[in-house]
């Protein structure tokens, strides 16, 4: 919930410094503090939420109660049995991390098989960007996509996870992926649920992102060997999806994990 005793005297000051400069004045104020049920305060909060800047978490996170709403749409949209799906863990969403602009909510799902749910997640994926590029080699059926190994697959499932998407820039995702902690389709339902996150990518702040979770068999390598990637080109504003070997690494990309 939000909580005014976290903000330090300075932001207070400078907010204090901001209404002046807007004109308010005493009068002003003490008729807002004393409206009845909170009246006038819940309108200046109404008012500013219809902002981009405060519509979105640290400008670029779908809100919680949206991504449940987005996700029953497009369910909808496709004729998904919204009755098959059962719950892992509380159907209460988490928060957001305040403090930190890269640990974004998701709503991780699985639809009936591996494949079906990495195809479903990367079409709404590219539906909400402005172009897209995906590699011929990166291919989702059976024999070509798996997840790492000692994590399960189970079908219909809901579940809120929480991923820091900014840990182990550069680094090779087979020295840090593991079973507890790599994320795999969820990374696309999080490309699916946070749009505007894949808009603002930049690779100083904001990166790509390798899937460690999954593994894939591309043409002319070893079995497996292959871990698919989410990137950005920010000149032709297209969302990439392809693979890359599990050995390399690039500056440009991190290796997210999942957070308590």
């Amino acid at each position: 919930m939000p909580n005014l005793s976290k903000c330090t005297d300075g932001e207070i000051t400078r907010f204090k410094n901001c209404l002046d400069r807007a004109g308010y004045d005493p009068a002003i104020i003490r008729t807002i503090n004393t409206s009845p049920d909170n009246a006038l305060a819940n309108f200046m909060y109404a008012s500013l939420m219809t902002r981009p800047e405060f519509a979105l978490v640290h400008g670029v996170f779908t809100k919680q109660d949206d991504i449940i709403t987005n996700f029953k749409a497009r369910c909808a949209a496709k004729d998904i049995d919204l009755g098959k799906f059962s719950w892992i863990g509380s159907q209460v969403a988490p928060e957001f991390d305040t403090d930190d602009p890269e640990v974004v909510v998701v709503l991780d799902t699985t639809l009936n098989t591996l494949q079906n749910t990495f195809e479903f997640a990367w079409a709404w994926t590219v539906d909400g960007q402005d172009d897209r590029w995906r590699w011929d080699g990166m291919v989702s059926d059976h024999e070509k996509l798996a997840l790492l190994d000692g994590l399960e697959f189970k079908p219909y499932t809901l579940r809120w996870v929480k991923i820091k998407l900014n840990t182990n820039i550069g680094k090779r995702p087979i020295d840090v992926r593991n079973s507890k902690s790599s994320p795999g389709c969820a990374l696309l339902w999080m490309s699916a649920e946070h749009p505007v996150r894949i808009k603002a990518t930049d690779y100083e702040k904001r990166f790509g992102f390798w899937l460690p979770g999954l593994k894939c068999t591309v043409p002319g390598e070893r079995p497996f060997a292959d871990v698919p990637l989410v990137h950005f080109y920010r000149g032709a504003r297209q969302v990439g999806l392809c693979s890359n070997s599990a050995d390399n690494a690039s500056d440009n990309l991190a290796v997210p994990s999942l957070q308590e």
